[in-house]
């Protein structure tokens, strides 16, 4: 499966002064993944708190813009972030985070993704024990979510995200589909948590495969097939 990861490779809008909106400093695609699912019912979702949920791994692609003046366009950045509790529950500050940044950056362009993805973060990626360099593709497909409805999603309203993967070497990687009629234990799922970046807007979706393989977090993890993502867009 994960060789498919290989062949994948290849708005918040602030209103200003007298209402006026200040141009976007930044955006592109958003990638997320967690040990828990966040697309559940209420009843799964308590059962595993203080359990499981306290390990993800984020990415962000920029597709357009500057951070700290300078221009990122076409690079990527990732995070893989572990919590001390299930992060609806944890305190942020106490989480430790490996970076992962895009081997094309230059000096300026790492340390600006660094710095865009501390800010997009926030404090869970405040303590980073770690900062690898690393081929990094990241795809969020464009689809039309109509033409692959059913009746069965219609009756369960089921969110319908693009697919999605993250492949960073021997580091970490996420593959992800829309959601299908299949995907339902209770049939009272909803989204059990909000992500873990800011200026996010995304939907959850279903994870074929989540791994961080990295060091520093003392801790692995592989957590495939579950309802584990978020897959859209961010923007600052």
């Amino acid at each position: 499966m994960f060789a498919a990861f290989a062949a994948l490779c290849g708005a918040l809008v602030l209103g200003g002064p007298g209402g006026a909106a200040p141009k976007l400093q930044i955006k592109g695609d958003y990638l997320e993944a967690r040990t828990a699912d966040v697309y559940t019912g209420p009843c799964f979702s308590n059962a595993e708190i203080f359990i499981t949920g306290n390990k993800a791994v984020m990415a962000w692609k920029v597709t357009e813009g500057k951070w700290d003046g300078v221009d990122l366009a076409g690079l990527s950045v990732a995070a893989a972030v572990k919590g001390n509790t299930t992060f609806s529950e944890d305190d942020p500050k106490l989480a430790r985070s490996v970076l992962i940044v895009d081997e094309m950056a230059d000096a300026r362009q790492r340390a600006a993704l660094i710095a865009l993805a501390k800010h997009l973060g926030g404090d869970r990626l405040a303590k980073v024990v770690d900062v690898k360099t690393s081929l990094i593709c990241l795809t969020v497909e464009s689809h039309d979510s109509a033409t692959e409805e059913t009746p069965a999603h219609k009756l369960h309203d089921t969110p319908l995200a693009p697919r999605a993967s993250l492949w960073a070497p021997e580091l970490a990687d996420i593959l992800t589909r829309p959601f299908n009629e299949g995907d339902h234990t209770c049939g009272n799922e909803v989204v059990a948590y909000p992500p873990l970046s800011k200026g996010v807007d995304v939907l959850p979706a279903y994870t074929l495969g989540h791994r961080f393989l990295g060091k520093g977090l003392d801790s692995r993890w592989d957590d495939p097939n579950a309802r584990s993502s978020f897959v859209g867009h961010f923007a600052y």
